[in-house]
């Protein structure tokens, strides 16, 4: 960290401010990732579960025709 006793009281709270806005800004873009990630892990939950059944559809199928 830099010597900040060559500030002003002023540029200190300019610099205060920034963090701040810089901190908060970061942060959201982690809630907004980890919605997105969310929303990622349900559709593949969701297509993991028709590939499963399409599996088992396909065995079915399979099995009918071995049994004619």
């Amino acid at each position: 960290m830099e010597n900040l006793s060559e500030y002003t009281p002023t540029e200190l709270l300019r610099m205060i401010n920034k963090t701040k806005i810089d901190h908060d800004h970061i942060k959201q873009e982690i809630v907004d990732n980890t919605y997105r990630i969310d929303e990622l892990e349900k559709t593949i939950n969701d297509k993991i579960d028709e590939l499963s059944n399409i599996e088992k559809n396909y065995i079915e199928l399979i099995e009918e025709l071995n049994n004619r």
